[in-house]
Formats: C-alpha cells, sequence, structure tokens
C-alpha cells in the first residue's frame, strides 16, 4: 500500500511540473496612483504608472477643479474635499483645469 501511495505521489509531481503555467502568476494587479490638488495647483505626476492602473485625484483645495485632458480622454470634476478614481490609458496626456485654466500638467502613462 505504501508503494502505491508513493508511486501516485511521483505521478502527481511529474503531471504538476508538465502542466502549462497560467497567466494568473505573472498578471499585476492594478496600482493606485493618487493626484492631489492643493492650493490652486496639482500636485506632482506619479512615476511608473502603467495602462489599466487607476489614478485617484483629490481635491485638498476649498475651490471646485477639473481634470481635463486636452485630448478628451477624461474629464473629472472635483469639488472641494471630493475624490474620483479613473483607469489609466497608455500615451502622454496633457490636462488642465477647466474652471482655473492656468493649472496644467501632463500625466505619463506606460
Amino acid at each position: 500500500m505504501l508503494r502505491i501511495m508513493i508511486m501516485l505521489a511521483g505521478l502527481l509531481l511529474l503531471f504538476a511540473g508538465a502542466m502549462p503555467a497560467t497567466a494568473t502568476g505573472t498578471a499585476q494587479a492594478p496600482r493606485v496612483h493618487v493626484i492631489v490638488v492643493d492650493k490652486m495647483a496639482f500636485g506632482p505626476m506619479p512615476a511608473g504608472v502603467r495602462a489599466g492602473d487607476i489614478i485617484e485625484w483629490v481635491n485638498h483645495d476649498i475651490f471646485e477643479h477639473s481634470a481635463t485632458a486636452r485630448d478628451g480622454s477624461f474629464d473629472v470634476d472635483l469639488k472641494p474635499g471630493a475624490s474620483v478614481r479613473t483607469t489609466a490609458k497608455p500615451g502622454t496626456v496633457a490636462f488642465f483645469c477647466k474652471f482655473h485654466p492656468t493649472m496644467q500638467a501632463t500625466l505619463v502613462v506606460k
């Protein structure tokens, strides 16, 4: 009986090693990157943003702001104290606040 169990265990190990790897082992979960708006300015842009990551826009200012992409890919309105999440798409996107057009920044997504 012990020999049979050892042989079965060996066969299981043999077949387990022959099984193809699954994509779940290589997929990265999306990361959350925070962009803070405060004192009439966008905070520093996060580095290492990848397509599919989450951008969390947070307004710490007393004024309403927006993050409006020049290419139309996003337009987020942010009331004072509000936060909104968007999904990052690949590319370099210039954006501004439609309420305060001098507020400008660029987000790079790989």
